[in-house]
Order: C-alpha cells, then structure tokens, then sequence
C-alpha cells in the first residue's frame, strides 16, 4: 500500500511540475521547481530527487530532447535531492528557492562542454544565460509566496505517508 501511495503521489506531483512548466514555458519562469523543491523538503531526498529527474525527462519529452535533456535531469535531480537538506525554516525555504534557480543554470552550463573544451568560453556562455537564471530565481520567489498554502497538503500527504511506513 505504501509504494502505491508514493508512486501516485510521485505521479501526480510529477504531472503537475510538467503541467505548470510547458503551461509558462518561455521565459524561464515556471512552477516546476517550486514542485520539486517542496517534493524533496516535505517527502525526503528520493523523492526530491526522483521528482526532479521525471520532471526534466517527461517535460523535454514535450519540449525536446538533446543534449542537455541529461544535464536537465541532474540539474533538477541535484535541487530536489539537496531540497531534503534545507531545514524547515522559512527564510531557508525562499533563499533556497532563490539560490535553485542559479544552481540550475550553473549545472545546465555544463551542457556548454558539448561544443567547447574552453572552459572561458563556457564561463563566458553562462555569464550570458545569467538573465535567465535570474528570471528563474524570480520565479520561483514568486511561486514560493503562494506556496505556503501547498504546506498544509504536502505536510498532511507526508505525515499519512509516515503513518503508512510506522505501521
């Protein structure tokens, strides 16, 4: 019952980080990391990270799929993943948000090695994409003032999850 429960809840959360990112998708300013940010910090490190990496793969399968689809799947696995780490703490919780959305960018750059061993040039590439990383930053600052009402359903789905492995 636990591992169905998980799944679904993975499934459904997974949907929604997707939804929301081809949804806005543009300007680097969409829900998804918002979604999986709060998947690692209320259901623990898997999940965080499990739900980063379907996030990326099922998105850039409506988006595209390169190149970058596997720098993509570390960049959002690694936000989830670390998401678990951040202490329930609100001002934590919006630096995190914030501080994800460069990280991001910072991991994506890597992608940059595909074309070039120079790492100038890569440091000069992502020196550009700094705008959006900034968008994305802002993003999920906005996302994250309306997330306080997504605490109470996560907070509630993770305690029945507990529940769930106690018993």
């Amino acid at each position: 019952m636990l591992t169905v429960h998980k799944m679904t809840l993975l499934a459904l959360l997974t949907a929604a980080a997707v939804a929301g990112r081809l949804a806005i998708h543009g300007m680097n300013i969409q829900p998804a990391t918002l979604i999986i940010i709060l998947t690692g910090w209320f259901f623990g490190w898997k999940m965080g990270a499990a739900e980063g990496m379907l996030t990326a793969l099922a998105s850039d399968l409506f988006l595209g799929l390169g190149y970058w689809t596997l720098f993509h799947l570390a960049a959002w696995g690694m936000i989830g993943l670390l998401s678990a780490l951040i202490p329930h703490r609100r001002w934590l919780y919006y630096l995190w948000l914030f501080i994800s959305g460069f990280l991001f960018g910072i991991i994506m750059a890597f992608s940059y090695f595909v074309f070039t061993e120079n790492p100038l040039t890569v440091v000069g590439l992502w020196i550009s994409g700094l705008p959006f990383d900034l968008y994305h930053a802002a993003g999920n600052l906005i996302f994250g003032l309306v997330s306080p009402l997504l605490f109470k359903v996560f907070a509630n789905e993770a305690n029945k999850l507990r529940k769930h492995t106690a018993q």
